[in-house]
């Protein structure tokens, strides 16, 4: 033991700054609940609200934006239906309802509701009774896509399209859903993804690489505005390469980041996205990560280590390390991931605690663009879809990951070189907006080639 009496040297702050714990949460950005300034926004988008291979033959409970719900497939059709969790009669919880076809029963009075919400029988009422014309019981629309169950929580008149983006069907693309649940406000859960310097810390330099040892190289960060939302172009020199990572952002929570497990070890062009993924609020302390994990095809050339493994993709887990709780307190601590770092800030996390820095760009936009949605919701404005410019069209993204072979340029700062080619790559992607699929890979795979020439 070392006994040593004498005070330890140092400044030592921490009465000082005792204020810091009263400071509170922002509920203008965290409070998701019915009638709250950010739930309400939300509730203007069609978002996930769970795998569909959880929906089973029995009612399935669910917490979403708040508002406890019940998800269920009627047994005609075998349409999702998503209701309110509570019988409009006597309140008798729906989880215990009878599915039938074309809806679900209460099984305490028999009161039968349709898909959305109708009263379609009261088998205990009198003929004559008129309640079935005087309530109903609250319900959402559901689309089933690719394996999700995608729900819009908000004013009937203001239903936007459903959002198709252009990496939701590509050929030799399999899409693998998956679900994690953290025991923390959704905006810490987004924000991660705002944040590309972490990549560099906590993935790589922290205790090991938990991806590739490339990211490790301090990238450099351009964030470029999109007729469908936001991306930043994420961009390293490895060598004579030059790696332009891409990742799409639009608002409220999806997000579209690149490949894993990419090498950068020779040219690649207009390479598709890892993952796509959206943040869904429980409540205002609780959230769900949903998502695919895209696997392609071995031409994609997306996984050269074979360290994917889709069989791991499911619910409560995914194929990359940090995303989930399900490794020990020793473990986390030792070899801490994403996942640490979102629920670690608390439940709800203050941002009045924090000192933001030049690192923190991506964050500050989020956190901007998000309270002035909010706040022009308020005001009576619409908000904007990602499909408002491409009705009827499959929406153009531009996550991914581009390599090319461009050597250090004598004479010029190599910095400046890497922010010209991230603006000009970021350019040929947008130009391609007005075409779709293949004829729009073609374009912008062309472009990037003929713009690699130019610097030889």
């Amino acid at each position: 033991m070392n006994d040593h009496f004498s005070a330890p040297e140092g400044n030592f702050r921490g009465h000082d700054q005792q204020g810091v714990w009263q400071q509170t949460p922002d509920p203008e950005l965290i409070e998701v609940g019915p009638g709250t300034p950010c739930g309400e926004y939300l509730r203007r988008f069609w978002m996930p609200v769970a795998m569909t291979d959880q929906i089973g033959d029995l009612p399935y409970r669910i917490r979403i934006l708040g508002e406890d719900l019940v998800l269920f497939r009627e047994k005609k059709e075998g349409k999702l239906g998503l209701t309110h969790l509570h019988c409009c009669h006597r309140n008798m919880s729906l989880e215990f309802g009878i599915v039938e076809e074309g809806g679900i029963r209460c099984s305490y009075h028999g009161w039968k509701y349709g898909l959305d919400g109708t009263i379609l029988e009261t088998p205990c009422e009198p003929p004559a009774s008129q309640v079935k014309k005087k309530a109903c019981l609250g319900a959402y629309p559901i689309i089933e896509y690719k394996g999700l169950a995608f729900a819009y929580m908000g004013p009937a008149e203001e239903q936007p399209p459903f959002p198709v983006m252009d990496t939701f069907d590509e050929d030799g693309d399999e899409l693998v859903p998956y679900l994690i649940k953290s025991p923390c406000n959704w905006l810490q859960v987004m924000e991660n993804a705002w944040d590309p310097f972490h990549v560099v810390y906590l993935h790589t330099l922290a205790v090991r690489s938990q991806f590739i040892d490339a990211f490790a190289e301090m990238p450099m960060i351009e964030f470029h505005d999109s007729q469908t939302g936001d991306f930043y172009t994420n961009v390293r020199r490895v060598e004579d390469i030059v790696w332009v990572r891409i990742h799409d952002h639009m608002l409220p929570s999806f997000t579209q980041n690149g490949g894993h497990f990419p090498v950068p070890d020779g040219p690649r062009y207009f390479g598709r996205c890892g993952l796509s993924r959206w943040i869904t609020p429980i409540d205002d302390t609780h959230t769900m990560v949903i998502a695919w994990r895209h696997f392609r095809n071995a031409a994609a050339n997306d996984d050269p280590k074979g360290l994917t493994d889709k069989s791991k993709v499911g619910y409560g887990m995914t194929d990359f390390y940090g995303q989930d709780p399900d490794r020990s307190y020793e473990m986390r601590q030792r070899d801490p991931g994403d996942y640490d770092a979102w629920v670690s800030q608390g439940p709800k996390n203050i941002h009045a605690r924090e000192n933001l820095s030049f690192t923190d760009r991506g964050v500050a936009k989020a956190r901007r663009l998000l309270r002035n949605a909010i706040r022009a919701l308020q005001n009576g404005e619409r908000p904007p879809q990602p499909s408002d410019n491409f009705a009827g069209k499959v929406i153009p993204t531009y996550a991914g990951d581009t390599m090319l072979r461009i050597p250090l340029q004598q004479g010029r700062n190599d910095g400046a070189v890497l922010k010209e080619i991230s603006h000009q790559v970021a350019e040929i992607y947008k130009s391609a907006d007005h075409l779709q699929g293949e004829a729009r890979k073609a374009f912008i795979t062309d472009a990037l080639k003929e713009y690699e020439a130019s610097w030889s």
